[in-house]
Parts: structure tokens; C-alpha cells; sequence
């Protein structure tokens, strides 16, 4: 992503633009890995700059309450970040080495999921989280056996 098009980004979101936060949201934008934190961190320092952790966090958090980017928590696993926002896509994540990608939906239409009784709600958004083996684990697996 082009550094005028996170700087844009940032903007829109409301918030001013540092150095921290285009470099975090640089890294959010072009991982395909849904990164943990320290991973975000670690992958800041190698682009030259230096960052907290505390920072990192607090950037990440930024991030999210101004729509630029996806907390993920799955149950068990540590939280993770991400740069695609607004779409209602899922998730697909191996239950061995805990690669996470995306799953695409029905782009433009939250939920994609049918909801008869629920309970009163307006709901605007699903959350689904595929599980298993992604090729490599069952590869390994299979050399294990």
C-alpha cells in the first residue's frame, strides 16, 4: 500500500498521521497472516523504526475504534489484527499451526447468516470461524504417522 493511501486512511479515520501508526497500519495492510502483535512489532522494527510495545498495542487499538482495523480473538488463541474492515468476511484457521485466512462472503451484505429468532436485535455483522488442517499440518501429519 502506497504511502499516501495509508496517510488518506488515517485522516479518514480521524486520527493524525505518525509515524507509528503508518507503519503499523502498513504492516496491517499488507500481511495475509493476520498478525499477532508481536508479529506487528517485529515487523515494524525490520521497516527501521523503533516502537513499544505498549505503543504497538495502543496504535492496534486506535486502529480499531476507527474502523481501519479488525481485532480477532478466537477462543484459545492469542488476538490478532487486520487491515481488511467493512466487508463481513470469516475466517478459516488451522487448528495446528494456527495459519488464519480469509473467507469471503457476501460482499456488500452483513449478515450473511439468517438470524429468524433474534430476540429482538439489529444485527449487523456475523462472525464465523471455520476450523481444521491447513496443507502443510496435514502433510507433517501425515510424515508423523
Amino acid at each position: 500500500m502506497l504511502l499516501d493511501e495509508i496517510e488518506e486512511r488515517l485522516r479518514a479515520g480521524g486520527l493524525r498521521v505518525t509515524a507509528s501508526r503508518v507503519a503499523v497500519l502498513r504492516v496491517l495492510a499488507e500481511a495475509e497472516d493476520h498478525p499477532r502483535v508481536d508479529q506487528v512489532i517485529e515487523r515494524v522494527r525490520l521497516g527501521g523504526l523503533s516502537i513499544s510495545t505498549q505503543a504497538a498495542y495502543d496504535v492496534c487499538e486506535a486502529l480499531r475504534e476507527r474502523g481501519l482495523a479488525r481485532r480477532i480473538a478466537f477462543a484459545g488463541g492469542p488476538t490478532r489484527y487486520e487491515a481488511r474492515v467493512g466487508d463481513n468476511h470469516h475466517h478459516l484457521v488451522c487448528r495446528d499451526c494456527g495459519l488464519t485466512i480469509d473467507i469471503d462472503c457476501v460482499t456488500g451484505a452483513a449478515p450473511c447468516l439468517d438470524t429468524p429468532a433474534a430476540s429482538g436485535f439489529a444485527v449487523d455483522e456475523a462472525e464465523v470461524t471455520f476450523w481444521g488442517h491447513c496443507p502443510t499440518c496435514q502433510t507433517q501429519g501425515e510424515l508423523n504417522e
